[in-house]
């Protein structure tokens, strides 16, 4: 175990520490996630090769022409990184640096993270090699004001992440070129796309640059409203019977930067009732439902995540019976207080007029 730790540690001195790394898009990645990541309403990420990458978080075009320098904040950033960095950390640890600018002065923290499993590579006639498995990250993120007010993140209006696999990396970037040739090359692709006006303020997109052609994810206005079709099946205890349910919403949702949805939807449940022949018989009360649902917030506190919501309230009237379950004058009051994934805990009162008869429930649906 000692000469094979020994073995470990040469290797890492001599050779340096091996990289594995994911390949796809970051960007694209992160769009599909609950709490995204990376700041801003724009993205672009540049392929730096190497398994290296850029990223531009911002909102605005004219942000993304004001920071277009970004190698001499790379300089400013090698130079202060070599002063700190810390040569006894673990060099398979992912290191996490924010370096915040201002007009007086300069910050950087850094964040050591630990790998959660240790991972080897072996080939033949050599010693195994102590891998890397996640990236280091470097968040440079420029303040509106004249020196630095905040540790949080979400109070920078436009950031650059760099994705490499060491900090120590970027002052090779640096030399290769650096990455204000390949800024520019992105910035003309933006002012000549022609299927949209990407430069235009209210306009949000992701852009892949990689290889020398630009890839432009998921335009749309920043702020524009959608859409959003829910299919739900379920089941429900009423007055002590449990009780199958279809149900179908179309939301209406302002924009991704509310977190307010405006619904109306149909639900019909089906009650089994014992028959006169000894089978069942099956009667259906369908309603008709407005409501609102209130959504949580991604990681960024910027835009809804629609998957998990915090909370609705919904009113409903009966507008099909087959069946004298429900009388034709009971109104349905239900709500969302509970979502994991796909599932959905909502209590429901059925009230017929004004408080005559009142009779809780509970549904647990399944779907959008």
């Amino acid at each position: 175990m000692n000469r094979h730790v020994l073995i470990t540690w040469l290797l890492m001195s001599w050779a340096g520490t091996a990289m594995t790394q994911p390949t796809d898009s970051h960007v694209q990645h992160d769009r599909s996630r609950t709490s995204r990541a990376f700041y801003g309403w724009s993205r672009i990420e540049i392929d730096l090769g190497q398994r290296n990458s850029m990223i531009i978080g911002f909102d605005t075009y004219s942000q993304l022409l004001a920071h277009q320098n970004v190698d001499s904040v790379l300089r400013l950033f090698v130079a202060d990184y070599a002063r700190v960095q810390d040569a006894s950390q673990d060099p398979t640890q992912a290191v996490h640096a924010f370096f915040r600018i201002a007009k007086t002065d300069h910050t950087l923290d850094l964040r050591y993270h630990s790998p959660v499993s240790t991972s080897f590579r072996f080939s033949t006639n050599s010693e195994p090699v102590l891998l890397k498995t996640r990236q280091d990250t470097l968040d440079i993120a420029w303040s509106a004001t004249g020196s630095i007010v905040s540790p949080d993140p979400n109070a920078y209006p436009f950031h650059v992440y760099l994705l490499v696999n060491r900090l120590a990396d970027i002052e090779q970037l640096l030399r290769e070129g650096g990455g204000n040739s390949q800024v520019q090359k992105v910035l003309e692709a933006i002012r000549t796309y022609p299927a949209h006006k990407l430069t235009h303020p209210g306009f949000a997109y992701d852009l892949l640059y990689r290889n020398g052609e630009p890839k432009v994810m998921h335009p749309g206005l920043a702020k524009s409203p959608f859409l959003s079709i829910q299919p739900n099946v379920g089941v429900g205890l009423i007055r002590s019977q449990w009780v199958p349910s279809l149900s179908l919403d179309l939301q209406f949702i302002p924009n991704r930067f509310q977190n307010v949805g405006y619904s109306v939807g149909y639900l019909s449940n089906f009650f089994f009732q014992p028959g006169a022949d000894g089978g069942f018989r099956v009667q259906r009360n369908d309603f008709l439902n407005i409501g609102v649902a209130f959504y949580a917030f991604d990681g960024l506190r910027r835009t809804s995540t629609f998957s998990r919501v915090l909370g609705s309230i919904n009113v409903g009237i009966p507008i099909y019976r087959q069946g004298d379950y429900f009388d034709k004058r009971t109104f349905r009051f239900s709500g969302t207080i509970f979502q994991k994934s796909f599932i959905k805990v909502q209590p429901e009162i059925y009230m017929q007029g004004f408080f005559k008869k009142v009779y809780p429930g509970v549904r647990i649906g399944i779907g959008l």
